[in-house]
């Protein structure tokens, strides 16, 4: 996205005022999973206490439900594993019952043994900085990965997704590639890390909670004041 043109859907979002509903909506983004913390704390993740939490929660959750997870989780730490290291001195099977309320639970466990393998090799927190190394690890696609550096490796960049690409493309009134929101959520937010999470975590819960494809709900939606999709809408009913 050209610098002039990224300046111009900027202008066009009302940012400052997009900052101060996602301030005063906290419970919303809480209900989605996420918790609006200190910049650098893991618990935006939906309040999880380490980053070792946040790497295996990203494999276990894919196909499977959010609250699923944590009752795994819970498990895991009932059986003293507490650090991605400790599922390392596991068998695979070994892992796979201690996961088998996830779907697709046999790849899984053998993702979790490479990545439990690979970080007590060199580290978690080599791990969660090197977009490189997340890239190698199966099961974490790009989406997942940039997450992974902001939320756990604490890198200011703003994660692609589906949800920032319709959410930001409404908000501007211009279709927006995954790219384009990408580095439009860069730019709007700079290298503050709290306002790149901040602004991630809402646009995320937006999308989820009214910003559907098919029927979005902007009477619901807490932009609803500002977003050019419902302005045009709006105009289309009267």
């Amino acid at each position: 996205m050209r610098r002039a043109l990224t300046e111009r859907v900027k202008r066009s979002l009302r940012t400052e005022e997009i900052f101060l509903i996602l301030e005063k909506n906290k419970d919303l983004l809480s209900n989605v999973g996420w918790i609006v913390s200190d910049p650098s704390s893991p618990r935006w993740w939906d309040g999880l206490e380490t980053i070792d939490d946040i790497l295996v929660s990203s494999i276990l959750v894919q196909l499977t439900r959010w609250e699923t997870v944590r009752e795994v989780l819970k498990k895991l730490k009932e059986r003293g594993i507490r650090r991605i290291e400790d599922l390392a001195s596991l068998e695979e099977s070994e892992i796979e019952e201690l996961i088998k309320k996830v779907n697709f639970r046999r790849a899984k466990a053998k993702r979790l043994k490479n990545l439990a393998m690979l970080v007590k090799e060199i580290g978690i927190h080599r791990l969660v900085v090197s977009p490189e190394l997340l890239s190698n690890i199966e099961g974490i696609g790009d989406e997942t990965k940039e997450a992974i550096l902001l939320f756990a490796g604490n890198i200011p960049l703003f994660p692609r997704s589906e949800y920032s690409k319709r959410v930001l493309s409404r908000l501007a009134g211009i279709r927006l590639s995954k790219n384009d929101a990408r580095l439009l959520g860069e730019y709007i937010c700079g290298h503050d890390l709290y306002k790149i999470k901040l602004f991630h975590a809402g646009i995320v819960s937006v999308g989820k909670s009214f910003c559907s494809n098919q029927n979005p709900k902007c009477n619901s939606c807490i932009f609803k004041e500002i977003c050019k999709y419902n302005s045009v809408k709006r105009l289309e009913t009267v």
